[in-house]
Parts: C-alpha cells; sequence; structure tokens
C-alpha cells in the first residue's frame, strides 16, 4: 500500500505551510541544517506496521480477491498486448486496426484499475484512517525532534545539497518520537469519515494489473 501523505518542505514554525526553502549560497550560511523523509518516518513508525499487518488480517479475504482478480486482468491484458505486437510485427500492418487494438487495450487497463480500486477500498481506507493518525501527530514530533537537536532548517532529503557538509538525517529521531507520541492506531473508521476527511480521493490506488505499451508505427 502506497504512502498518501507527501513530504513536502519543512521550517521550524510550521509544518501545514509550506516554507521558503533558501538559495543554495543562503542554505550553506544556515547552521544546523537536517533533512528528514516524512514518508519514511511514517511508514517505519511502529503505529503504522503494527496497522498495516492488522489489516492484511482484517480485510485478508479482500485482499486476496483483489490479489486474484489481478492476475486474471494480467492475463487478459498480456494477451491483447501479445495480439497488438503480432500485428504490428506484421508486412504492412493495418495501422487503423492498429489504433483499434490500442484503444481496446488503454480502455481495459482503465476499467481493470477502476474494478480494482473498488474491490480494494475497504482496506485502503482503513489504510488511509491509520496513516492519517499518525500524521497528525507529525508536526509535534517534528518540532521535537529539532529543538533537542537544535535545528533551524529541516528539509526533504533530495530538496537540499550542501557539497561542504552534508545535512543530518534525522529520519529515525522522528520515528522514534513517532512512536512516543503515537504508539498504535486504530484501522476502523468512524461512520463518515471517508467524505469528513476527503480521504476516499486519497486512499492509496489498489494494485494495477500489468500495463503493455501499445504504440503504433
Amino acid at each position: 500500500m502506497k504512502m498518501m501523505m507527501k513530504a513536502v518542505l519543512l521550517a521550524t514554525a510550521t509544518l501545514g505551510g509550506v516554507a521558503v526553502l533558501p538559495t543554495l549560497a543562503s542554505a550553506q550560511a544556515v547552521s544546523n541544517v537536517a533533512v528528514a523523509d516524512l514518508d519514511d518516518a511514517v511508514g517505519k513508525s511502529n503505529a503504522y506496521v503494527l496497522a498495516v499487518n492488522q489489516i492484511k488480517i482484517t480485510h485478508k479475504a479482500t485482499i486476496d480477491a483483489v490479489d486474484a482478480r489481478t492476475a486474471v486482468l494480467n492475463n487478459e491484458l498480456q494477451g491483447l498486448a501479445k495480439a497488438f505486437e503480432t500485428a504490428r510485427a506484421a508486412p504492412n500492418p493495418n495501422q487503423a486496426a492498429l489504433q483499434t487494438q490500442a484503444q481496446t487495450i488503454q480502455k481495459k487497463q482503465q476499467d481493470a484499475q477502476r474494478e480494482l480500486q473498488n474491490m480494494a477500498a475497504p482496506y485502503a481506507v482503513a489504510e488511509a484512517f491509520a496513516k492519517d493518525q499518525i500524521t497528525k501527530k507529525l508536526e509535534t514530533a517534528l518540532k521535537n525532534v529539532m529543538a533537542a537537536k537544535k535545528i533551524t532548517l529541516l528539509v526533504k532529503p533530495e530538496a537540499l545539497w550542501i557539497p561542504a557538509a552534508a545535512p543530518s538525517d534525522v529520519t529515525a529521531d522522528v520515528i522514534a518520537q513517532l512512536n512516543t507520541l503515537v504508539p498504535s492506531v486504530g484501522i476502523t473508521p468512524p461512520p463518515g469519515w471517508p467524505n469528513n476527511q476527503q480521504a476516499a480521493g486519497a486512499a492509496p490506488a489498489a494494485p494495477a494489473p500489468a500495463k503493455p505499451q501499445p504504440s503504433g508505427r
């Protein structure tokens, strides 16, 4: 299951607001710069790991059904893709027919993705709910780490590069803080939670079928 929350640039003042990243020249002059991978921190927190394991047990029948249906859809798509490649490799291929085949494969992929997302909704929402509870403690965890380490600027690992002095990575410290602040979370959201939290649209996508790449010459 993919992480729903995407890390953004962080500063001491806020987590929700987007801070302004200094230019490389000014960043080099900032002391106590550190990096933290927030996706990794949430994903490796004890609460999230426990929640995912619980979801695998609670929603095992649904997960198994999605896996089985994914295999069937993959086989169907691979058959269509093989037929397309055979037709395209033939002498003087019919371009109109190839275009029709390509459109058929594309529609099949889209229909399969929608079907799998609908099937996976129960455990996708459960994961989104668990993750939401952890991310609500993330700002406090970051503030605690920054205060303890006397960090003045905290960014994503890929957002800053300082050749002279590579910033320290405090992801492990953030994980430790999350483990203290939120040792466990529930996986059953209250009635109406997906709509209230807009989780339906943000829930992790179901496993996608294999995606052939049809294209005409």
